[in-house]
């Protein structure tokens, strides 16, 4: 038994993926200058939900598949904004 935990320890050591510093703080610079940039421009930095995404707890995706979902989740986005525009003027038109 105490070879098998031993065992099972040394392969999750070896398969579970390390945390990369550099590329963390890579990351937060990144998120940081794109916040100040959007604030100098007087839009708003809101986080995308990637909670809505359904991916499994601990799923790790590529750079690829990031970049992809996050561009849908901006879309889908935008279009929700768009649409709650479009009711708003609808609504100040029947109104007014």
């Amino acid at each position: 038994m105490k070879a098998i935990l031993r065992r099972v320890g040394r392969l999750e050591q070896r398969f579970v993926p390390q945390h990369d510093l550099e590329a963390q703080r890579s990351s937060d610079l990144l998120r940081e200058r794109r916040r100040r940039r959007l604030e100098a421009s007087g839009e708003v930095d809101e986080p995308l939900d990637w909670g809505s995404l359904g991916l499994p707890p601990g799923t790790w995706l590529s750079v690829s598949e990031t970049l992809r979902l996050g561009r849908q989740l901006v879309w889908k986005r935008n279009r929700e904004r768009e649409e709650r525009a479009r009711q708003a003027a609808t609504s100040t038109r029947r109104a007014g």
